[in-house]
């Protein structure tokens, strides 16, 4: 494995994998209850170039959490060095807005599960029924696998559009939003996003 020292720009062919840390990134450490953040220590943010892979570009983050103390991470292929540059760029802003890459990079399905309870507080248990069919049934297959912090108003209104020519009935498609918008929400209070995209 070699160490790049300039730009990862270089795509010649070859079977180690080149590194270059990003200098020109803060450094971000997440301390206490896993929300604040140092900016200059702790962590480490770096683009790895794998010229054999599908997506070459391997974007990394490592960082120790303040919690058990077990060095974390986390990484995503790309297919070019700038969307690796912009994936880790948001890791950053995350951070800077108090969340560690863990929470910043949650999938909407993980997120739903861990805070249904807390989304869903004070419905009246005839109402949770058609609620969480419609989690379950619609919103995790449609958008499950997407990051909560990447779904974006044009994306739920595409999905919307689906459910409604799929023929799913009114009150289907109206009690699947309302789960949506309920998690949409929770995840505004928790500083994951900062406008609910379903509302």
């Amino acid at each position: 494995m070699g160490l790049a020292e300039g730009p990862v720009g270089c795509k010649e062919k070859s079977t180690f994998q080149v590194r270059e840390p990003i200098s020109l990134y803060p450094r971000v450490r997440v301390q206490g209850d896993g929300r604040r953040v140092v900016s200059q220590a702790g962590a480490v943010l770096l683009v790895e170039y794998r010229p054999d892979r599908p997506t070459p570009y391997r974007a990394r983050v490592r960082w120790t959490d303040p919690t058990s103390k077990r060095r974390e991470s986390l990484s995503e292929g790309k297919d070019s060095e700038e969307e690796a540059q912009e994936w880790l760029q948001a890791i950053i802003e995350a951070a800077e807005a108090g969340l560690s890459p863990s929470q910043a990079t949650m999938k909407l399905a993980e997120y739903g599960e861990a805070n249904m309870d807390l989304a869903l507080r004070g419905l009246e248990l005839k109402t949770l029924d058609p609620y969480l069919s419609g989690w379950r049934m619609r919103v995790v297959p449609a958008l499950g696998h997407l990051a909560v912090r990447m779904i974006t108003n044009g994306v739920v209104d595409r999905t919307v559009q689906n459910w409604i020519a799929d023929e799913h009935s009114r009150s289907t498609v109206k009690n699947t939003i309302a789960v949506l918008v309920r998690v949409m929400e929770q995840a505004v209070r928790d500083g994951i996003i900062k406008v609910n995209p379903a509302g």
